[in-house]
Parts: C-alpha cells; structure tokens; sequence
C-alpha cells in the first residue's frame, strides 16, 4: 500500500503570479488615484499617478510573459515524459 505522492507547489511559478497580480493591483490604484487628482484638479499629482500607470502596465506585461513562457516550458516538458 504505497502513498500517492501530492505534487509539489511550484513556489516559482506562484511568486510570479504573486507579482503579476501586485501589478494589475499597482495599475488600477494609480488610475484611480490620477482620476481623483484630476477631479480635485491636482494635475501635477496626476501626472505622477499616470506615470505610474504605465510603469506598473509594463511591469505586469513583462512578468504575464515571462509566466506565460515558464508555463510552455513545463507543458513541453511533460509531453516529452
């Protein structure tokens, strides 16, 4: 009677959707941020929170297709088994 052995977490590919979704998070905090900048027509704050917008849209971009790669990799992987 042997155990079933649980697969382990891949704790790689958990930090980096961790980081993806920290990003998106980062991203619609500064857009709601600008737009109340806007609102209380602080342009100069907003501008630093649009700015941000775009870092932090590049940032999840770079990390969503670094994750994605990770992924084919390990999907090759298991079909060559």
């Amino acid at each position: 009677m042997a155990k079933e052995q649980k697969p382990q977490k891949d704790y790689l590919y958990l930090a980096y959707k961790g980081k993806e979704y920290l990003w998106m998070g980062f991203s619609i905090l500064s857009i709601l941020l600008s737009a109340y900048c806007l609102i209380k027509n602080d342009r100069e704050q907003a501008l630093y929170f649009i700015a941000l917008t775009f870092i932090a849209g590049l940032l999840y971009s770079f990390n969503r297709s670094r994750r994605r790669k990770m992924e084919a990799r390990v999907k090759e992987k298991q079909e060559k088994i």
